[in-house]
């Protein structure tokens, strides 16, 4: 038994230096950080996320409103240019029916 220690303890430093134990403390490393990312980080880019597609959703409404508004714009414009396109062609026919008569 007490050989078996002995042999334990002379083994041990080797193992715990060895390049067994360096992928164990890489693994642990990458556990923390992965830790400190999933608890720290995260979720703040989470919430500055949220709070920009929020802010897109408030942008995006404005936009839609002022497209609408400018729809309406063109469309009472179009109706104003087809009068005017009217009367234009009522003038340039009863031009042409004067030029007809002289």
């Amino acid at each position: 038994m007490e050989a078996a220690m002995v042999a334990l303890l002379t083994a041990l430093p080797g193992l715990i230096s060895g390049p067994a134990s360096a992928v164990v403390i890489c693994l642990l490393a990458m556990y923390g950080a992965g830790y400190v990312l999933v608890k720290f980080i995260l979720p703040d880019q989470r919430e500055a996320l949220n709070k920009v597609l929020a802010d897109s959703a408030e942008n995006r409404a404005v936009f839609k409103q002022a497209v609408e508004i400018i729809d309406e714009r063109f469309k009472s414009m179009e109706k104003n240019v087809s009068a005017v396109k009217k009367d234009v062609n009522r003038i340039e026919q009863d031009i042409s029916e004067i030029k007809m008569k002289i």
